[in-house]
């Protein structure tokens, strides 16, 4: 601990002393902030916080009690010419909770070469830009989990295909990782593609893609080394079967490594007065859910956006599901266990932290870490202006829960005494209904500046849930910011 607050340390006073060099020059390629974030359960200190206390941010908040954070953001650019635009990032989290820390929840350098750009580091994923400030987050990659360490070729943006008079435009990325050590299967490999299409016309962006990501690699607790390699990474690539003798029968037979994929589409609708966006996501589990075999799992939702409102800037719903999972009818939901996998137990989570939607929910472990993932859930969240200086900020999400497919099993019975030949369980089942729980989670919050000093910002936010997943709870988090160049 000693050793990574000095290195820490050392890293932002050379930070610092790099940073007055740069202000002698030119302060305008510098953003430079810092602040701090007390963030508390009302019931005590060492209470659990509230839903909407701690998702969703970077995984730089303990939900186990309450938190007292400092942190320090950067971003300065270090070069830029006509051809190259070489950037660096950053932010530096030191937290006083149950599991007190310091660490870079970002740290990256950004180049670009025209219109694409290379980044290395610690950094938010594109995915997780590209969500609304009011959503609960992709099914890919949210805001919930710290960044995982990554190396990405990616468009700036969407790109105009040639000779289409920009109606036709791709956004696309190519990107390897590392899964951190303390995991059920150490030293894994991320690989992430993500490959989207626009077709945009007058009022009209109707935009489609698919996304890739795979777990794949590093030694297993339980089963050893694990396939990697050139050959392993281009089969990981192409998402087929393992062809390495000693690779798990399901690599083998299905593809390489624990797959989290999605169809994700949108349409977007500038009118006049507003702006409309409708979108769906489809979860990818696995090659069955390829042929769309769960075509209600997943995401829907709609934003709506007045152009010359105040009060009312941003309105959102969405819908989540995650009921069929893949399941037979006479097999019990959710069995393709979402986020779980088999041989990569500590599933789609990075640092204790869900990666991809919070409302899955996981209890931090490195053996199949998530409890909750058969749900259905409405969200709604508003935001706009009180006034020139005040914004506010409203979430409300209801959520059904249903726990995870073992919860279902009475007991097991004998594969002929189930109906078909494919599926997995065959199982007395408890009914659904005896283990729903239905939550309310609520977050009401402002942000402003001090009068007679922009400089320094402030942030105040009551949450709550309600219900019978969390039991009754209210909690409230206070958040200074001040701008250091400007």
């Amino acid at each position: 601990m000693l050793k990574k607050t000095f290195t820490c340390a050392l890293l932002l006073f050379i930070t610092y002393q790099s940073n007055a060099q740069l202000i002698n020059y030119d302060t305008e390629n510098i953003d430079l902030k810092t602040g701090v974030l007390f963030n508390t359960n009302l019931n005590g200190f060492g209470e659990e916080l509230p839903f909407w206390s701690h998702v969703n941010q970077d995984g730089r908040v303990d939900q186990s009690s309450a938190n007292a954070l400092n942190y320090i953001n950067w971003k300065a650019k270090l070069f830029s010419n006509s051809t190259f635009d070489l950037n660096f990032g950053g932010n530096l989290t030191s937290r006083i909770s149950d599991h007190s820390t310091v660490f870079f929840d970002q740290a990256y350098l950004d180049l670009g070469i025209g219109n694409f750009k290379l980044t290395g580091g610690r950094f938010i994923d594109p995915l997780a830009l590209k969500e609304d400030e009011l959503s609960t987050g992709s099914f890919m990659y949210s805001r919930n989990a710290t960044p995982i360490p990554k190396i990405a070729l990616s468009t700036d943006g969407f790109l105009n295909v040639p000779g289409t008079n920009g109606m036709v435009r791709f956004n696309a990325l190519f990107a390897h990782g590392w899964f951190e050590n303390d995991r059920h299967v150490r030293d894994a490999y991320l690989h992430e593609k993500y490959f989207y299409l626009s077709f945009k016309y007058d009022f009209l962006d109707v935009r489609g893609g698919v996304v890739h990501n795979v777990q794949w690699g590093g030694v297993s607790d339980s089963r050893g080394d694990l396939p990697s390699g050139g050959k392993t990474f281009w089969e990981v690539i192409t998402a087929t079967g393992s062809s390495d003798e000693n690779a798990p029968g399901g690599e083998q037979s299905n593809a390489v490594g624990n797959s989290v994929a999605a169809y994700d589409f949108s349409v977007h609708m500038n009118f006049g007065q507003v702006d409309l966006k409708a979108y769906r996501l489809f979860y990818l589990e696995d090659k069955v859910s390829t042929r769309f075999r769960s075509p209600w799992d997943g995401i829907w939702g709609l934003t709506v956006k007045p152009k010359d409102a105040k009060l009312i800037q941003n309105v959102i719903w969405e819908h989540i599901n995650t009921k069929r999972m893949d399941s037979y009818d006479w097999e019990p939901r959710g069995t393709a266990s979402y986020y779980n996998n088999g041989i990569y137990r500590t599933g789609w989570t990075y640092q204790g932290r869900v990666i991809g939607n919070p409302m899955l929910l996981t209890d931090g472990s490195t053996e199949r870490p998530i409890y909750n993932n058969i749900i259905v859930a409405h969200h709604l969240g508003l935001s706009g202006k009180l006034s020139n200086a005040l914004n506010y900020r409203v979430l409300y999400t209801y959520s059904r829960n249903y726990g995870v497919v073992e919860d279902q099993i009475i007991t097991r019975l004998p594969r002929e005494e189930c109906p078909g030949t494919g599926g997995r369980v065959c199982a007395e089942l408890r009914p659904l209904e005896e283990l729903k729980k239905v939550n309310h989670s609520f977050m009401v919050g402002i942000n402003s500046v001090f009068p007679g000093n922009d400089r320094l910002k402030y942030g105040i936010n009551i949450t709550a849930d309600l219900g019978e997943l969390y039991g009754d709870r209210v909690g409230a988090a206070i958040r200074l910011e001040y701008d250091l160049i400007k």
